[in-house]
């Protein structure tokens, strides 16, 4: 039988590897080649760990799928011409693994779990307080009155980033958005429900103000990047985890009805939108060959982190394959394909799990928000995508970090249920 990790001695070292981690996160988020020893921040912190906890990270379901794509990633230190161009990717996804692994360590506990959604929610409103002062404004004709007002009043600040001079892409702001809104909108429905049953008015009334101001910022932030793939995915995966049975056929209808509506009432204005994103995905088509292209002639390690821009064919503004798994399997070989599929697949296993078998009811509402978040991530990435490693990325692994700390939770709790019955 393993043997268990002692979850609460030497807590202090999970503790210090986060603060290490976070202390060196802008070094990865903003790489160099000059700096690029402290990229040894990170199997350092690890064998520490295991030399006081006597293991190396925290054990997980993804490991084996996680080693197989950190395998990959390594190999496009060797097969690239230009590592410096590759640096800010492949430093992305170290940091990512970094963070994953040292908030999978600390969140052992029910309290801790509840302090990490508390700041996945607040790194999400800041998220979008930076992103729609930052943002590159492209509004289409539709939105340009609301727009003008908004312009007015928001002030306009450059943060003159690397890879970000111009400003954020506001696809890549409202990718990441629909990962924190599903949970928020479960979570507020959960204490409006709670409150009411339990006619609590007092320290509740806090927190649903809280849970409105980050769902209004949020969802008006999402509106304006008129990222249309990042609200299908959003409805689609609200309707499926979140929406109780008894109305999704009534949403449907409603729906159906509305948009009947809308195209009689005005078929000239429905025309011209349906051909303006024919064209866009005629565009997506494009760019989803030439991908393909590249992964059948690159099976095995792919062409390396960040060089699918670098083709001519895909050009370097336009970043990536509009597709998750075609512009993983281009860059990291048809292994780190099968990987990060691996992941998002361990993902909803163990959504599922604590659904079906977790005894606490916020974490089960919480892991529906948060597996409504990555389904909705996943079906925006089938059109569009955040590429591994990009520096907004690091909201993923922080969704997959707390459902995994809920998931580990759950087995030592039921299973010290067991021992104690």
């Amino acid at each position: 039988m393993r043997k268990k990790e002692n979850t609460k001695k030497y807590f202090w070292v999970d503790w210090l590897q986060l603060f290490l981690i976070g202390l060196t996160a802008p070094l990865f988020l903003f790489p160099s080649m000059k700096y690029v020893w402290i990229f040894l921040i990170i199997p350092m912190i690890w064998t520490c760990r295991r030399i006081i906890k006597k293991r190396f990270f925290a054990r997980t379901v993804l490991d084996w799928a996680l080693v197989i794509l950190l395998i990959q990633v390594f190999a496009t230190c060797v097969i690239v011409p230009d590592l410096g161009f590759s640096l800010p990717k492949i430093a992305g996804v170290l940091l990512g693994l970094a963070f994953f692994y040292s908030i999978v360590a600390l969140l052992t506990t029910e309290k801790l779990i509840k302090w990490g959604i508390i700041a996945f929610l607040g790194a999400g409103l800041i998220l979008s307080v930076v992103g729609i002062l930052g943002m590159q404004w492209n509004l289409a004709d539709d939105f340009e009155k609301i727009a003008n007002t908004f312009e007015n009043i928001l002030p306009k600040i450059n943060w003159n980033l690397p890879g970000a001079k111009e400003g954020f892409n506001p696809n890549a702001i409202g990718g990441t958005l629909i990962l924190i809104i599903p949970l928020c909108l479960g979570l507020l429905f959960s204490h409006i429900k709670k409150s009411k049953k339990n006619h609590v008015i007092s320290y509740k009334v806090l927190s649903l103000i809280i849970f409105f101001v980050i769902i209004f910022v949020t969802f008006s932030v999402l509106f304006f990047t008129q990222s249309i793939g990042s609200w299908i995915g959003l409805v689609i995966g609200i309707w499926i985890l979140l929406l109780p049975s008894k109305w999704k056929k009534l949403s449907l209808i409603l729906i159906l009805l509305l948009g009947t509506a809308m195209f009689l009432l005005n078929f000239d204005k429905a025309t011209s939108i349906f051909d303006v994103n024919k064209q866009k995905l005629l565009g997506r088509e494009f760019k989803w060959i030439i991908g393909i292209k590249t992964v059948s002639q690159n099976p095995f390690f792919g062409i390396g982190m960040n060089r699918l821009r670098q083709l001519p064919t895909m050009g370097y503004t336009t970043a990536h394959a509009h597709n998750h798994f075609i512009h993983t399997g281009a860059e990291l070989g048809i292994p780190g394909l099968i990987a990060y599929l691996a992941i998002l697949i361990g993902a909803g296993y163990m959504c599922f799990e604590i659904w079906r078998k977790s005894k606490i009811g916020w974490m089960r509402i919480a892991t529906l928000g948060l597996g409504g978040g990555q389904l909705a991530h996943f079906i925006f990435g089938m059109s569009d995508s955040i590429p591994l490693g990009a520096k907004v990325g690091i909201f993923f692994w922080f969704s997959l970090g707390l459902i995994t700390a809920m998931y580990n939770y759950m087995l030592r709790r039921n299973e010290q249920i067991k021992t104690d019955d």
